[in-house]
């Protein structure tokens, strides 16, 4: 998972090279530096293609909530058309800046950085903050990690991108205010470890996500004003919906230059119950999918750590954890609906949850190679997880 990828540079300028498009709009390039620019991401050349418009449509009734020294940019990938990037603004509404006249895999990281250069380059702030959308279940390799793309003549469909990728992608733009996931399963310890240097804050949710996703009327005047907390809270707000089809979004907020501390407290009491490959029981975890045999690989990282440690110790894990997670919500219900993979979850002890998910390796999981591939892991090796022997 810690596969290096200099050459998406070159890749993207060729690529780019090779692209016929058009920019739509007849003005001087690059923009004056604004406040922000905030991005939103979309991948939906999949079965979210016909969602995607529900968000989109809230996007452009909310744009008076867009500051005319913020730049709100849309890359938008889905069924119907070869990717656009469109401008979003309370003075024009919506409006096709760039179109792409041939399909493009946006989970590879050459378009990605290609994309995401171009918009960085046309329109500069002092602050950037980046919303990816799209199919997703956490870090685990081979297993849809970011993004879903059925771009034909791209292999084997779907193409996805992996955290390690994605975080070399990122790293080679301004450091975000925030990185949102609008997608299932990515708020875990894992990816935000990996993404650290990367953004000051990660918005996301632990388990899967209500259909609809974010409601964007709600979160877009926190989205320019890189309120990465008012994103979480206005999320929360719009669940349960006005039909109770979905009772409940878990989210939470992380603050990555608290990652470092936390990561060294949790190696440092969680690794001695591991130690000679011991297995404690995961029966008092709170796992985020009913699916057993394919999701358990997230559990909630807070009732984890209590199920474990004395109150002593806890006590002094939990002034780390409540650093690095600033807030987490939870619905009145305790529980969280998709139309996906889980079926009637809900949180069994709402006074532990802590809204991150976390991995441990049991022998269960060696049939899937997934402890192999957390030994890969930046967040594996930062806790010390060799010495257990897992």
């Amino acid at each position: 998972m810690k596969r290096f990828v200099p050459y998406i540079i070159i890749l993207y300028s060729v690529l780019l090279s090779g692209c016929h498009d058009t920019l739509a709009l007849p003005e001087e390039w690059p923009r004056a530096e604004a406040e922000r620019t905030v991005i939103v991401y979309i991948v939906a050349d999949n079965n979210l293609s016909d969602a995607v418009r529900g968000d989109t449509t809230e996007m452009v009734r909310s744009k008076d909530l867009i500051p005319e020294n913020v730049n709100f940019i849309i890359y938008l990938d889905d069924r119907t058309h070869s990717p656009v990037i469109y401008e979003l603004s309370k003075q024009r509404g919506l409006q096709p800046w760039k179109r792409y006249d041939e399909e493009l895999c946006s989970t590879d990281a050459s378009v990605m950085l290609g994309v995401l250069s171009q918009i960085e380059t046309n329109f500069p702030a002092r602050h950037y903050g980046i919303t990816l959308w799209s199919h997703a279940t956490g870090w685990v390799p081979r297993r849809n990690t970011f993004g879903s793309d059925v771009t034909p003549g791209k292999g084997e469909g779907p193409n996805e991108m992996e955290i390690p990728v994605l975080h070399e992608v990122l790293a080679h733009l301004p450091k975000f205010d925030y990185i949102f996931f609008d997608a299932c399963f990515m708020q875990c310890i894992e990816v935000a470890y990996e993404l650290r240097d990367v953004t000051t804050y990660m918005v996301g949710s632990p388990a899967e996500i209500p259909g609809p996703g974010a409601p964007y009327g709600n979160v877009m005047e926190a989205m320019c004003k890189g309120d990465a907390e008012g994103i979480v809270r206005g999320y929360d707000s719009g669940y349960p919906d006005e039909r109770n089809i979905y009772p409940g979004v878990l989210l939470s907020c992380i603050d990555c230059s608290q990652i470092e501390p936390l990561a060294e407290a949790t190696g440092r009491l969680l690794t001695p119950f591991y130690m000679e490959k011991t297995e404690p029981s995961t029966a008092g975890f709170q796992h985020y999918c009913s699916r057993l045999n394919k999701y358990t690989y997230y559990f909630d990282m807070r009732t984890t750590m209590r199920r474990l440690l004395s109150d002593e110790d806890y006590a002094e894990w939990m002034e780390f954890f409540d650093k690095a997670v600033p807030l987490r919500t939870l619905s009145p219900s305790n529980e969280w609906r998709s139309d996906g993979l889980c079926n009637a979850p809900y949180v069994r002890d709402p006074s532990c949850y802590g809204g991150v998910s976390m991995f441990v390796p049991t022998r269960d999981y060696e049939p899937y190679g997934w402890n192999v591939d957390f030994q890969q892991t930046s967040w594996y090796e930062a806790l010390g997880w060799a010495a257990t022997g897992w």
